[in-house]
């Protein structure tokens, strides 16, 4: 088949969505054991350890005289040992003579069974490797088989599947109106990147390690394009969680230390649609206000494991302490602010006001909080620190904050995956701009063979005195 004529079948078989691929010869190697590297065989039934401080990978270096100008698939299946999911880094790197002619590489969260990723390899390339890198995990990940696989058809850079360009440019469109961090030099130089990396795409599943690296080359922290196989894990993930915590009916535990200081932390984080929120805010309101009822008027509150989920719910649920005022704002790109006012009854600026001038509520905004804080208090958890940030009566405790310091667009798409971006920054109730981390007032940073709690100790020293 001629080059012409080869480029011709390609354009109709991405036209078509049709995907029609060849088998790759090649030989994997699998470092395991803290670092011995052994070669496998493609059905291989082999055993990957991830020990401390490394990385284990399984990698294949090959010339790419049989994959240039076409789309490179990888399939792995793998098993785990475990029922949670671990982090899976791929890459899939071109090289001609010793320059980068493309790379491509996105972290994907993975429970077992088949991980297919893709890239498309530049005709001028004359080598390909292929890194699947594990960065977290179980002792053991079982490798059922290995294979990579390339497009029978040869492409011309940027040449993919209408329903996959169009899929690409919602990204980018996207990323053009929304983005906290729009350049638009920059973004012009992603999509021309994301659209090589993109040639052959016969569908929209062809692009998940192409959307993960554009999100990687955001250089923020808090976006991610995340696929629909991903979402369904995270959704198992915390349906677990509930399942096996000790308090399934409320989303925070709290007791009291002492006749007045109420001991409350966080164990679950607020879901996503209307009803969960709802009720999420009314439970922890709900043991604010018992507890208020048993004494309490002095508070800690750990936030140390609080990771993430919805804002509203989680500063609504808090109002009692801070009253009925504009407790942060979120500002976007042009400076536009948006008030956080959640809680407050009818006066809320996301349009879901969570309460009631019937609901019961306690005159606390006077009552001093110690917050504890570490490097796992993350988006969520750092926009209810943020409400009490400037309050009087107030200090935290630990160690800096994850700093997802903003606010994030990450409505999924028709498919179910989800392109989720920066759109604003924290601020705190005076206006003033949250810069990534928050340092606490009191730094503590606790060795690991301390089994005192130092962080909650120093806090409930702090608030005694007052």
């Amino acid at each position: 088949m001629t080059f012409l004529m080869a480029l011709l079948w390609g354009t109709a078989a991405a036209a078509n969505g049709v995907r029609v691929v060849q088998p790759v010869t090649v030989t994997f190697r699998v470092t395991s054991e803290c670092g011995v590297a052994q070669d496998v065989q493609l059905s291989a039934d082999a055993a990957l350890t991830t020990c401390p401080g490394k990385v284990s990978e399984i990698a294949a270096v090959m010339p790419a005289l049989d994959v240039a100008g076409r789309r490179l698939y990888l399939n792995a299946d793998l098993r785990l040992r475990t029922p949670d999911a671990i982090n899976l880094r791929i890459l899939i790197t071109a090289y001609h003579g010793d320059q980068v002619a493309s790379h491509s590489g996105g972290d994907y969260l993975f429970s077992g069974g088949v991980l297919q990723a893709s890239a498309y390899i530049p005709s001028e390339a004359d080598k390909v490797a292929v890194f699947i890198q594990v960065n977290s995990g179980p002792a053991q990940l079982g490798i059922q088989s290995l294979s990579l696989s390339r497009s029978s058809a040869v492409y011309a850079p940027g040449q993919m599947s209408g329903d996959s360009e169009a899929y690409l440019e919602r990204a980018f469109d996207k990323l053009t109106h929304y983005y906290l961090y729009y350049d638009a030099a920059r973004l012009r130089t992603l999509r021309h990147s994301a659209g090589i990396s993109a040639s052959g795409a016969v569908s929209p599943a062809d692009l998940s390690l192409t959307l993960k690296d554009v999100a990687r080359l955001l250089g923020d922290p808090h976006s991610r394009f995340l696929t629909v196989e991903e979402i369904r894990i995270l959704a198992a993930s915390k349906g677990r969680a509930r399942a096996g915590s000790p308090s399934d009916d409320k989303p925070i535990d709290a007791t009291l230390l002492a006749p007045d200081l109420a001991y409350v932390k966080l164990v679950s984080k607020a879901a996503v649609t209307r009803e969960a929120r709802q009720s999420y805010a009314h439970q922890v309101r709900d043991v604010l206000s018992n507890m208020h009822e048993r004494g309490a008027r002095r508070w800690i509150i750990d936030l140390r494991e609080q990771s993430g989920g919805s804002t509203g719910p989680l500063i609504a649920g808090f109002r009692p302490l801070y009253g009925n005022i504009d407790v942060g704002y979120t500002i976007d790109r042009n400076g536009k602010r948006s008030r956080w006012a959640f809680g407050i009854p009818g006066d809320s600026d996301d349009q879901e006001p969570y309460f009631t001038g019937a609901d019961p509520m306690f005159d606390g905004e006077r009552e001093p909080v110690a917050l504890l804080i570490g490097n796992r208090t993350a988006s969520a958890g750092e926009a209810l620190l943020t409400a009490f940030l400037q309050r009087r009566y107030s200090a935290t405790f630990g160690t800096g904050t994850a700093g997802l310091t903003t606010s994030v667009f990450d409505r999924p798409w028709p498919d179910g995956a989800s392109l989720a971006i920066s759109t604003g920054r924290y601020a705190d109730r005076n206006g003033q701009v949250i810069q990534g981390k928050i340092a606490p007032d009191h730094a503590l940073d606790p060795q690991p063979e301390d089994h005192r709690d130092a962080v909650l100790e120093a806090a409930r020293h702090w608030i005694s005195q007052l």
